[in-house]
């Protein structure tokens, strides 16, 4: 298996957005670059014109992959059924899973069938790659296929689309201080708010009554929900219309244009895996604040988590520094030798 075998990406891809459809969008043109034959099997619809990104239902993907030639299968999804699939493409193929996010050593605790069967798929892979050195270490204390070295999912960015934000611009003029959050989703890790959400919009209010001159813009998922109807009404009953600014993910904002016009990018999560949005935003050379919930990149100004005085505090003395994400670009050189590894299959790995 080499360079000649084709690397077959699973995972979501935009206009889905999030830091997994990120991942893959900026991976596939660097491996096509680099000389690698690479394809990206869509798990969400796509309206791509990429000749090599397609979007295959989940019932007819294993078919699909199981009649392809050869190849280096490398899944960026791990629910039960595509863990399934896995199974079954291992008689063919080299499989590989990264996992984006942080939640194993809560979520794989459990006695339930599910979790079994999940342990058991996860054990078939030739590697399984972490993000973070919390989910590697967990999962080596199982499994023996984990691979040696931790693989940030940030590749920097190619193009930025700075006219995408031309409105929040003119939006963010009245303030002296511009902060921005983002929330792929609105849901609940351990009966909170996932990303912290209802944290940024109390953050503004107690910024205010400080007399600190502050705008939000949050880049979140507006499909209506009961969760949303309550955060439109605090915004409404603090009297913070006209002080946060809520953008749909899918309005075609460029998230890291945003990130480089902030003053602070916001990330108050409760849980995590290796955020791409917050090394987006160093890279740009944005001041982050976010939760101490699990490791973060050198240079994050850090609060505890779902401490709102601390996070008041933090991002009060927050709001002049800035600070460079200086290890960034060799995240991009951690990917390419990794795939180098797999195409050459070094003794490292099964045959």
């Amino acid at each position: 298996m080499s360079k000649k075998h084709k690397i077959i990406l699973i995972g979501p891809y935009p206009p889905l957005v999030g830091g997994v459809s990120t991942h893959l969008f900026r991976a596939l043109p660097l491996l096509l670059k680099s000389g690698f034959k690479a394809v990206v099997i869509s798990v969400n619809k796509t309206d791509t014109k990429n000749p090599n990104v397609s979007y295959i239902p989940s019932l007819l993907l294993p078919f699909y992959l199981f009649l392809q030639p050869k190849s280096i299968v490398h899944f960026h999804v791990d629910s039960l059924s595509h863990l399934l699939v896995s199974v079954i493409l291992r008689l063919r193929h080299k499989t590989f899973l990264t996992v984006h996010n942080n939640r194993y050593p809560t979520t794989m605790e459990s006695n339930s069938i599910g979790t079994w069967l999940k342990w058991k798929c996860l054990s078939t892979f030739t590697r399984i790659i972490c993000v973070n050195s919390v989910t590697q270490t967990y999962l080596k204390n199982r499994l023996s296929n984990v691979f040696k070295d931790v693989i940030p999912a940030f590749l920097p960015p190619a193009d930025i689309d700075e006219d995408s934000i031309n409105e929040i611009k003119k939006w963010g003029r009245k303030f002296d201080y511009v902060l921005s959050g983002y929330a792929y989703r609105l849901s609940f890790y351990k009966d909170e708010d996932l990303y912290g959400v209802d944290m940024m919009i109390d953050l503004v209010s107690r910024l205010k009554t400080e007399k600190i001159n502050v705008g939000l813009v949050l880049l979140i998922n507006l499909e209506e929900n009961a969760y949303l109807e309550k955060l439109k009404r605090d915004i409404i009953r603090l009297k913070l219309q006209d002080d946060i600014h809520l953008i749909d993910i899918n309005q075609g904002v460029d998230a890291v244009a945003l990130w480089k016009y902030s003053d602070v990018y916001l990330r108050p999560t409760n849980t995590d895996g290796n955020s791409i949005s917050v090394m987006e935003a160093l890279h740009m050379g944005t001041t982050v604040v976010a939760s101490d919930c699990v490791e973060r990149p050198e240079g994050c100004l850090l609060f505890k988590t779902r401490d709102g005085d601390d996070f008041v505090r933090v991002v009060g003395s927050g709001v002049s520094k800035s600070f460079n994400f200086k290890s960034a670009t060799n995240t991009k050189t951690q990917f390419l030798y990794f795939y180098d590894d797999i195409a050459n299959l070094k003794p490292t790995y099964r045959t």
